[in-house]
């Protein structure tokens, strides 16, 4: 694909929810009353938050859901909308709604759990989406939690020659065919021990990554994550980034959105996990909740700048983020012309 034919950076297909957060300072043993601090509603979602990263972040982005005309979804497609995410392409479904979740937070950790209401969901089928569309995206986003439609949808873009960044939770019984076709799997250690089998998310990052694949990644909050790029090379350890933890909640999606964006802009496996792994350490120390909290490309500067013993990727990312910043910067000066003739 030419610059001249490309339209988006990044394009995710998948899940959205309407998040309504309940913050409270310690999450109670079963049957104890206890006080809400304060409430909040965010929006949501694997894909849906990715891809609001990803915006967040500077990156041109599009989204494609299966929503209706009710409430919740008019939500999902303005909160998108305000973040500069493309919804055009959202598929229009009466019956369809994003996932509505409700979180409680525990203050005093930082940790959520998470209830959520699926039943009005409909899942974004291969036919609904455009091969030229496809065609106009860098990077596929996808996440996955089980069906046939997920691995249609994978094939559909591998047709498009379109790498595939995958996201899987859960333990669905359809996840060994998809191993095989995508092209970044980027998982947390949770699914990668159930997974592979294994104990550790070291030993998991190795046996998943027993394919042809371009990276396998396997994310672990505040241990870190380990990533290969082929089955010969053991699994790297990036640590993690240092910050005072004040919600974990869309972290992971965070992460996804990031690597997705970095990918699409050519960075290397390395770079792409070293940034993603500080925008997600930016969104767990992020003030405001939900996407208010979502890092921004002179945010991850910032933490880089911070960090002692720059190396490749380091550079390489910072490198990036200055070419973001300098046509964002082109942008809204020719924007701020046009409103001017």
């Amino acid at each position: 694909m030419t610059a001249k034919n490309q339209v988006y950076d990044v394009l995710a297909i998948g899940i959205s929810a309407v998040d309504d957060i309940l913050m409270v300072a310690h999450y109670p043993p079963q049957g104890v009353k206890t006080p809400v601090l304060t409430t909040s509603r965010h929006g949501g979602g694997l894909a849906c938050t990715a891809i609001a990263a990803a915006a967040t972040l500077g990156g041109k982005t599009a989204f494609v859901g299966r929503l209706g005309d009710d409430g919740l979804s008019i939500y999902i497609r303005d909160i998108l909308e305000k973040r500069g995410v493309d919804i055009s392409h959202i598929v229009g479904d009466s019956t369809g709604q994003p996932y509505h979740s409700r979180i409680i937070i525990d203050q005093s950790t930082g940790e959520r759990t998470i209830f959520y209401d699926e039943r009005h969901f409909k899942p974004v089928q291969a036919d609904d989406i455009p091969m030229r569309l496809l065609e106009s995206s860098a990077v596929v986003l996808l996440d996955y939690i089980g069906g046939p439609e997920s691995i249609d949808l994978v094939r559909k873009a591998r047709k498009a020659h379109r790498p595939v960044v995958i996201d899987m939770e859960g333990r669905p019984a359809q996840a060994g065919p998809l191993l095989d076709e995508v092209d970044h799997l980027v998982v947390s250690d949770e699914f990668a021990r159930w997974c592979s089998g294994q104990s550790s998310p070291g030993a998991s990052c190795d046996a998943l990554a027993r394919t042809r694949r371009a990276a396998t990644v396997v994310t672990a909050g505040a241990a870190g994550c380990w990533w290969t790029d082929r089955p010969d090379r053991p699994a790297v350890h990036v640590p993690a980034f240092a910050v005072r933890v004040v919600d974990t909640n869309g972290c992971g999606d965070t992460f996804h959105g990031a690597y997705a964006l970095a990918i699409a802009r050519n960075l290397s496996i390395a770079g792409a996990v070293l940034f993603a792994s500080a925008c997600a350490a930016l969104k767990a120390s992020g003030a405001g909740g939900g996407w208010n909290a979502l890092p921004t490309a002179s945010g991850v500067v910032e933490l880089l700048r911070q960090t002692p013993g720059a190396n490749d990727a380091q550079r390489d990312v910072m490198s990036m983020l200055q070419q973001m910043q300098a046509q964002s910067a082109g942008a809204d000066h020719a924007g701020k012309q046009s409103r001017a003739l």
